[in-house]
């Protein structure tokens, strides 16, 4: 049975979750979730700043971070020309 007594900080798969991009690599970029919690999604390309919409697609582990999909942009980082 749920519990409204217990709130959770954690997401569950499929969440939808509003995240800003830290940092970027070859494979992807990193992610700070409304909560806190690092994640990372398999999508390239944005800049450090941008807000972005997501999925959780796996949570945390010991060894990773929460997993996510983008699933929009909501605010870029103009870039300096």
């Amino acid at each position: 049975m749920w519990s409204y007594e217990y709130e959770d900080d954690d997401y569950n798969v499929r969440d939808n979750v509003h995240a800003v991009v830290t940092s970027a690599c070859g494979k992807g970029v990193f992610l700070q979730l409304e909560n806190g919690q690092e994640a990372f999604a398999y999508f390239g390309k944005l800049m450090a700043g941008t807000e972005v919409l997501c999925t959780v697609l796996k949570k945390a582990t010991e060894k990773w971070r929460v997993l996510v999909s983008i699933d929009s942009v909501l605010e870029s980082v103009p870039v300096a020309a």
